[in-house]
């Protein structure tokens, strides 16, 4: 059986592969994973392994799948020449696409190496340069998304990118929207529609519908009942939905499952802060509860314990979370220890603007005006050229 099974595996082969596939099986065979491989051979029959022995070695040795996984892809495609499949591939090279994308490809959609080159893949290639996708963004939707070389061009493609085009107002703001979520390309017209009228009822303008496309373009695939009641529950934790605010809000509660939420929520919790404290944060600025629970403590650490804050400052001030602990937030936090070891600064000094306040900005408000601003100066280049391995224990 096994002696067959090698033989039809490698027909139609060169020498050559033919020694890669024995090795190969030998090697599959010797694997624990032989007694599925096992199952597999004894449900099919010899005429069958025989009908996919092409198929098999095609894929192997033009497509780069390993023997486990060309027996089953051969279940989903099957040829018996090389013509078809080798057009197929021969149009993906010549758009950009590299083995290791072809290969990601066929295993996400295996009938692809059927698909009619001039009918249903150029037009889309094409499509798809034309509307401004550069080929390495072009090459990796579709090789991560192949389900869209199945859309009908006319009658979805086209409609959908019209529609974000409308709603988004350029071509670039689509390709972003489309790079973020390329699924979006394959939902209905009249479902992105419903969503997007949903915001429309609830007060949500034109311009903000579009920041929220824009930066969580899955949107489009919400239920509507489950959509309505979270514009619902953040509508009641007193955002406006005329506000920016207000969809950034539903971008944060749509990414965070509600155990993610409470563990976030505790971090905080452990830092002094009240539940109302929490939610007025979240309410002034949503990206508070985006950062992990490790960059929480860290932060929280950092101005609790080594500045002297009170956490409900930080609080009232959650911008101070958006910013990067390593690169921003421990280099000036350093200064501003300096600052006060020599007196230049009282030690109850509070300012958000010495932390948010760009660089250029940040030295003529803090450093330039005082008389060691030199060697001030000095000592915050130092602390931003160690930012890449410097963390709170310098402190």
């Amino acid at each position: 059986m096994f002696r067959f099974l090698c033989k039809s595996l490698v027909l139609g082969c060169s020498n050559r592969a033919n020694l890669s596939v024995h090795k190969e099986l030998h090697s599959f065979l010797e694997k624990p994973s032989i007694l599925s491989c096992l199952r597999h051979i004894s449900s099919v029959n010899t005429d069958d392994i025989k009908e996919h022995s092409f198929t098999v070695s095609y894929l192997m040795n033009k497509c780069g799948f390993s023997l486990k996984s060309a027996l089953e892809v051969s279940k989903q495609v099957h040829f018996e020449t090389p013509d078809k499949p080798d057009t197929v591939l021969a149009v993906f090279k010549n758009y950009g696409f590299s083995k290791s994308h072809i290969l990601n490809l066929v295993t996400r959609r295996p009938t692809v190496l059927l698909s009619k080159p001039n009918t249903t893949l150029l037009p889309k290639l094409e499509f798809f340069q034309s509307k401004g996708f550069s080929s390495p963004d072009h090459v990796k939707i579709i090789s991560s998304y192949p389900r869209i070389l199945t859309c009908s061009l006319e009658n979805q493609l086209v409609p959908a990118f019209d529609f974000l085009e409308n709603l988004l107002q350029s071509d670039a703001s689509v390709i972003k929207a489309i790079k973020r979520y390329p699924g979006i390309l394959y939902i209905n017209v009249e479902n992105m529609a419903r969503v997007v009228d949903v915001l429309r009822d609830n007060g949500v303008p034109k311009k903000n519908i579009a920041l929220l496309i824009r930066s969580k373009p899955s949107i489009m695939i919400s239920n509507l009942e489950n959509f309505k009641k979270l514009i619902q529950k953040v509508a009641l934790m007193g955002l406006r939905p005329s506000k920016s605010q207000f969809v950034c809000a539903i971008m944060v509660l749509m990414s965070l499952s509600r155990s993610t939420w409470e563990k976030k929520f505790a971090v905080y919790r452990r830092w002094g802060l009240s539940e109302e404290e929490i939610l007025t944060a979240f309410v002034k600025f949503p990206m508070f509860m985006l950062i992990s629970a490790e960059k929480i403590a860290g932060s929280m650490d950092l101005f609790v314990n080594k500045l002297g804050w009170e956490s409900s400052y930080i609080a009232k001030n959650p911008t101070f979370s958006s910013y990067s602990l390593e690169q921003r937030l421990i280099p000036r936090a350093l200064v501003l220890q300096f600052l006060v070891s020599k007196g230049l600064v009282e030690k109850s000094f509070r300012s958000l603007a010495f932390f948010n306040t760009p660089e250029d900005k940040f030295r003529q408000m803090f450093i330039d005006h005082h008389a060691e601003s030199t060697q001030i100066l000095r000592f915050y280049e130092e602390k931003l050229n160690l930012s890449s391995v410097v963390n709170s224990s310098t402190f």
